[in-house]
């Protein structure tokens, strides 16, 4: 498959993509099937990615490729693999979440049956995400020529680097207000949240992302900052009490922008 050529809008449907196979990936089971529901929901508003999809799924046979993927043991559980082509990984994967959101798949007895693993310390669902969530994001990161396609593969030891580090971004006053700005808001949130009932999705959900986004913002990333940024927002909008600080970020982006 080519990579895609996007907008700076589509950019960010893609980014809220990422956020929340991100968000599967470090999450628990207990909160799985919002999690899956978050991940079709990204792909549904994002026409770069529906269109992608819908161009997989021509001609593509799930039953007999998912059928391919669980690997049946004889003296134990099973294994699943992801096949390696993205044309048949990324609809087989996305058929797959549709299915675990309709229940058409016991996810429970699933994650039992093909991601035991062999370390004890390693949970069903962490197996999962890593085997599957993992591909799936990062087959979507390089279509769409997105960094950091790798970043929750199990860290290999660090080695000394052989190549100068990489310069600090230049920024402009405008966008190192803009920064500070951001940082400002994201902790007052965080300080608000020690007061206010929340539903543990929802805190969980904003916890994440708020410190996606401060990462992005310590980096000196701004289109990262932007798409996260929008993530918070959808969360905000969620929480009554925090409404508010949705008009902030509004206002910061508005500043930077004028």
């Amino acid at each position: 498959m080519e990579k895609n050529v996007i907008s700076n809008k589509g950019l960010m449907n893609i980014s809220a993509f990422m956020s929340s196979c991100d968000d599967l990936i470090n999450g628990k089971f207990i909160f799985a099937s919002n999690k899956v529901a978050n991940i079709l929901k990204a792909i549904n508003e994002s026409p770069e990615l529906y269109e992608i999809i819908s161009e997989c799924l021509k001609n593509f046979n799930y039953e007999k490729e998912f059928g391919r993927a669980k690997v049946k043991l004889p003296t134990k559980k099973g294994t699943f693999k992801v096949p390696e082509d993205k044309t048949i990984l990324i609809p087989m994967v996305f058929c797959m979440l549709v299915e675990i959101q309709e229940n058409k798949i016991d996810f429970k007895q699933f994650l039992a049956d093909y991601f035991d693993g062999d370390d004890e310390d390693v949970s069903q669902f962490e197996n999962f995400a890593q085997s599957v969530i993992v591909p799936f994001k990062n087959a979507i990161a390089y279509l769409f020529d997105i960094e950091g396609q790798n970043k929750f593969k199990p860290q290999e030891e660090k080695k000394e680097p052989l190549i100068e580090a990489k310069k600090e971004p230049i920024i402009t006053d405008k966008q190192a207000e803009f920064f500070t700005d951001v940082l400002n808001i994201c902790d007052e949130i965080l300080d608000n949240l020690e007061y206010i009932k929340v539903k543990p999705e929802f805190e969980e959900d904003l916890k994440y992302l708020i410190g996606s986004l401060k990462h992005s913002v310590e980096s000196k990333n701004l289109r990262n900052t932007n798409a996260f940024i929008i993530g918070v927002i959808y969360v905000l909008k969620q929480i009554r009490k925090l409404r508010k600080f949705e008009t902030n970020f509004r206002d910061a982006l508005e500043q930077l922008y004028l």
